[in-house]
């Protein structure tokens, strides 16, 4: 199941969802009905896993809308679902969230075999599946084998009165790496790993057989001036940054309006030909200022890379998170809707990414 949703983790939920249809994927977990759009106009041919609750006004299109799976949590969001299904005239999907330990949405363990009879009775809805979230996959596998033997227990319930429950689903990424994979499971849903920065590494290189994953992102800007300020120049809003000799300045045209951090005021850096330049002074909305002078020969419309990889050195969303205080989901996450998205391609124009 293609985990597409927060804009397939920054990637471009159309670029990516077309690109793993070509690669057999047929279901995708998106967020919310907005999301659910844009996959199936980008696939559509696809079905879209609601991952939460809706909310007024998205259940109404939804039912309407083929393709469109709800993740249903307790009775009274199937109430709401079958009265819009038989306003619609239209028959509702879903697939039994339940509660394995994730302690955020989904029915209790021992409330699901109730709640998926009571489907299996509707009129307007129909169940598909059954489906729960793992908690602590990357630090614990064993709390891991516990959710999955709680979600197996309504589903060996439920067979054993004659029920198909049709798909399950639990593996996120650090569980489709730690754990064994499980026969009576229909899909994986892994997510950071899809776009190849799965945690924890090493369970990663087991699983591939020695090989680790490959960031799918490479993020970069161009250089849009540059300047030589002399010494004591203070640069940015604030003048945090002085200039404690001549510099070169280039002036980069992606901001914290486009994703760059502006905790990486004074703190991160990019990479221009091969080097690693230092962010002076602080981020602004649509551009950073960059230490230039270990790349006396860059030019104005050199490409700034700001995640990946160039020359010999390599800036990651991990090293980012860390220097900011957050995880490496937000990072990407954040990179913002005018950064053009581009599958396979090298071009550039203002704030580019490659996926």
């Amino acid at each position: 199941m293609g985990v597409v949703k927060a804009n397939a983790y920054g990637h471009g939920l159309a670029e990516t969802s077309r690109f793993l249809a070509t690669r057999g994927v047929r279901i995708f977990l998106v967020a919310n009905a907005t999301e659910a759009e844009a996959l199936l106009r980008a696939v559509p041919r696809a079905m879209a896993l609601l991952a939460g609750p809706t909310v007024p006004g998205e259940i109404e299109w939804a039912v309407r809308r083929r393709g469109v799976i709800f993740a249903l949590s307790d009775r009274e969001e199937l109430q709401r679902i079958e009265r819009a299904a038989a306003r619609a005239g239209a028959t509702a999907t879903i697939h039994l969230k339940v509660d394995t330990g994730m302690g955020r949405i989904g029915c209790r363990t021992e409330e699901a075999v109730q709640l998926f009879m009571e489907v299996a009775r509707s009129h307007r809805v129909c169940a598909a599946g059954l489906f729960s979230h793992m908690a602590r996959a990357e630090a614990d596998p064993a709390e891991c084998r516990r959710q999955l033997a709680r979600l197996l227990q309504p589903v060996e319930e439920l067979e054993r009165q004659g029920l198909d429950v049709g798909a399950l689903h639990i593996h996120n990424s650090a569980a489709v790496a730690n754990l064994d994979p499980n026969g009576r499971l229909t899909y994986a849903r892994p997510g950071l790993a899809l776009y190849g920065l799965g945690e924890p590494a090493a369970a990663w290189r087991r699983r591939l057989g020695g090989e680790a994953l490959r960031p799918a992102l490479v993020w970069k800007t161009r250089v849009a001036l540059i300047r030589d300020v002399p010494k004591g120049t203070a640069i940015s809003y604030g003048g945090t940054f002085r200039a404690p000799r001549r510099m070169r300045v280039g002036v980069l045209a992606a901001g914290y309006a486009d994703g760059v951090s502006r905790k990486l005021s004074n703190l991160g850096s990019v990479l221009v030909g091969g080097f690693r330049c230092p962010i002076l002074g602080r981020v602004t909305m649509d551009m950073t200022m960059v230490d230039l002078s270990r790349v006396p020969d860059a030019r104005w419309g050199d490409e700034a890379v700001l995640i990946g990889r160039q020359g010999g050195e390599e800036i990651t969303a991990r090293e980012i998170a860390e220097q900011i205080g957050t995880i490496s989901y937000e990072v990407l996450c954040g990179i913002g809707v005018r950064v053009a998205r581009e599958e396979g391609s090298t071009r550039s124009s203002r704030s580019r990414m490659r996926s």
